[in-house]
């Protein structure tokens, strides 16, 4: 796992899945413009959104079976309708400490239970589960969102496909991954690498056969990236969300 970044995987009892982190010092994050398949939306500059007492969270539904889902803040529906393969945009959760379940208050298919720190963002990705098609994960991660140098993209990885598969991720044409050895359910943490432009393939760790690809990929300078690959070990998917954050000027 030579290029295996910012690897956490603390487990609840059940299987759900727990990251969490203290998202203070953030008071240089400005507004950020978020770019997904489904089109572009921005949040709030970090300052603004503690001087508010509210944290910025975002859903990703990674799970391929099932239909749109439904996350809970409490016993407070947070987001609703969320479509697989759909990366919401952030939306204002006062900071506190939250139960956060997928499905219903009642009968929960995932829970975990994450701290939001005023001014933070954080991303909710729902996925499978390796146990059944019953069961589900929860992973809450800090996103630890930053201005990036325009002389360098940001990048993170997920694997989000349920088994034992590991993932490497390369540009097409280069020798190198950017990432290598991501397990199911890890999350491959922020590096900075040079801008490239090219076709993003996904292969298991240690081959040469492409499991999936997304044409047509600009990492640029200046901006961060997240790719998070869903669907089975058959056919694996990749979803992609472009994040600019500005500087803060207050």
């Amino acid at each position: 796992m030579t290029k295996l970044k910012g690897l956490y995987t603390g487990l609840l009892a059940g299987g759900v899945v727990l990251f969490a982190g203290a998202c203070k010092g953030n008071r240089d994050t400005g507004a950020v413009t978020s770019k997904t398949a489904e089109g572009t939306s921005s949040a709030p500059a970090s300052e603004v959104a503690e001087n508010r007492d509210v944290a910025l969270v975002r859903v990703i539904n990674a799970i391929p079976a099932g239909g749109p889902v439904t996350i809970l803040a409490g016993d407070s529906a947070a987001f609703t309708g969320v479509d697989y393969k759909t990366a919401t945009p952030f939306r204002e959760i006062r900071d506190d400490r939250f139960n956060f379940k997928l499905g219903s208050a009642d009968h929960p298919l995932a829970e975990n239970r994450e701290n939001l720190n005023g001014g933070g963002h954080y991303t909710i990705v729902a996925m499978p589960d390796a146990g059944g098609a019953d069961k589900r994960n929860l992973r809450v991660l800090e996103d630890d969102l930053k201005p990036v140098t325009p002389e360098k993209a940001r990048i993170r990885v997920i694997n989000a496909v349920p088994g034992d598969l590991e993932i490497s991720v390369f540009v097409r044409g280069r020798k190198d991954p950017l990432f290598d050895g991501v397990n199911f359910k890890s999350e491959a943490g922020w590096d900075e690498v040079d801008p490239v432009a090219g076709t993003l393939e996904i292969r298991p760790e240690g081959k040469k056969n492409v499991l999936a690809s997304l044409p047509n990929v600009k990492l640029e300078g200046g901006k961060s990236y997240t790719f998070v690959v869903s669907g089975t070990p058959a056919r694996p998917e990749i979803i992609k969300i472009e994040d600019d954050v500005a500087k803060s000027t207050m």
